[in-house]
């Protein structure tokens, strides 16, 4: 009576919760089932199988039922329960051969499912049918094999494929690429990045590494393996790349910066030698990134007519020219825009300040209707709507709260 009481208060949660829905958990359910689970009656499960995964049925009702299932399921496409259905094969054949011998035709379509799979992913994602090359075993592996086999030709520029292959069968013949694509050095490098490579891809991808692509990953894999090609990789880096401040850190933190750094300083100053303005800009882009480089000698010999007084690279530049703190021609410059706009006078304002210049904001300024109460610095003057940020830059306001702490 209390067994009966018991099977009556088991649900479909608990029978998921106790055996799981993944194959490598239902084969661990079926080598040590629950003993308060077998006691089921066969009403109960009955009731039970049909609210729970297939995978959770099948383990509930022994060796066969989830070798049932893994044929089925295998053969409608998801091919890799033949795994599942070779292990259980493995831990009781006599259970398992029956319902392979009953069920020849499903087991065509799960061959042929893995024969599709292989296939395809040999011409797209080569990196499951590595993981498969690892992981199948007795007569999966043969059926395996067989469709690489004559595959080969693929097998050979599909790297994690190969390493998968030659690591099983060192004496597979593989027609390799002596000379590599990118796209293939790409994926020996993602492959070397998860683990060893066989020999053969190891030496190709040796041989080649100085046309890697320079992402993180393998420049951290060419200072540890092949530190004599990081030169020319990182001479080749394409300085517009979007994670080039990741590059630069990474370099710097490896003491590797001033390859790139010479090149972005002779990259400046040819910007500047064509367009003061543009090889100023250029400066200050890099210099917002981290790289210390001296202002370019076409900007600083110059007229100052031709920069934009609302740029904050200008204010760099006024400050590191000027010799005379109460310039009259910057005050003049600056009175001389408010007087026709504004709003541009207003940002060339808080761009002077916060560059560390003594200017005072200009007459046309203080009663701007545009600016309403509140919208000025306390320390400076500046309008913050102008440009975002203007309380963590002003050195103003800085040296306020500074002489306040003290």
């Amino acid at each position: 009576m209390a067994s009966s009481t018991a099977a009556q208060t088991i649900t479909a949660a608990d029978l998921t919760q106790r055996i799981g829905i993944t194959n490598e958990a239902a084969l661990a359910y079926v080598r040590a089932p629950d003993p308060q689970l077998s006691r089921l009656s066969s009403r109960a499960r009955e009731e039970l199988i049909a609210e729970v995964p297939a995978v959770t049925a099948g383990a509930l009702l022994g060796t066969a039922a989830l070798a049932r299932h893994f044929v089925a399921s295998a053969a409608t496409g998801r091919y890799r329960d033949l795994f599942g259905l070779w292990e259980l094969f493995s831990a009781d054949p006599e259970a398992c051969r029956p319902v392979l011998q009953e069920r020849p035709e499903a087991l065509e379509r799960a061959r042929m499912a893995l024969r599709s799979a292989t296939v395809l992913g040999l011409r797209g994602h080569a990196t499951r049918v590595a993981e498969d090359v690892t992981r199948a075993r007795g007569l999966i592996w043969q059926w395996l094999r067989e469709a690489l086999d004559e595959h080969l030709d693929l097998v050979a520029m599909r790297p994690t494929v190969a390493s998968a292959l030659l690591q099983r069968d060192p004496d597979v013949v593989l027609d390799l690429p002596d000379d590599p694509d990118e796209v293939w050095l790409r994926e020996a490098a993602a492959g070397r990045a998860a683990g060893d490579l066989a020999p053969p891809i190891e030496e190709r991808l040796r041989a080649h590494a100085d046309r890697l692509p320079a992402t993180i990953a393998n420049l951290e894999f060419l200072r540890e393996q092949l530190p004599a090609a990081l030169p020319n990789v990182l001479a080749g880096i394409d300085l517009d790349r979007p994670d080039i401040g990741a590059v630069l850190a990474w370099a710097r933190d490896h003491a590797l910066a001033d390859t790139l750094v010479t090149r972005i300083r002779e990259l400046v100053d040819a910007a500047a030698a064509d367009d003061p303005p543009a090889g100023l800009a250029a400066w200050w882009r890099w210099r917002a990134a981290g790289v210390d480089l001296p202002l370019p000698a076409a900007a600083t010999e110059s007229s100052i007519d031709l920069f934009d007084l609302t740029r904050p690279e200008t204010a760099a530049l006024l400050a590191a020219r000027r010799t005379d703190s109460d310039d009259p021609d910057l005050r003049g410059r600056l009175d001389a825009l408010a007087s026709t706009n504004r709003q541009l006078a207003e940002k060339a304002y808080e761009a002077l300040v916060c560059g560390g210049l003594d200017v005072a904001l200009p007459a046309a300024l203080q009663d701007n209707p545009m600016v309403r109460d509140g919208a000025r610095c306390p320390a400076c003057d500046a309008w913050t709507w102008v440009r975002p940020g203007h309380e963590q830059r002003c050195p103003r306001l800085a040296a306020q709260v500074e002489q306040a702490a003290g």
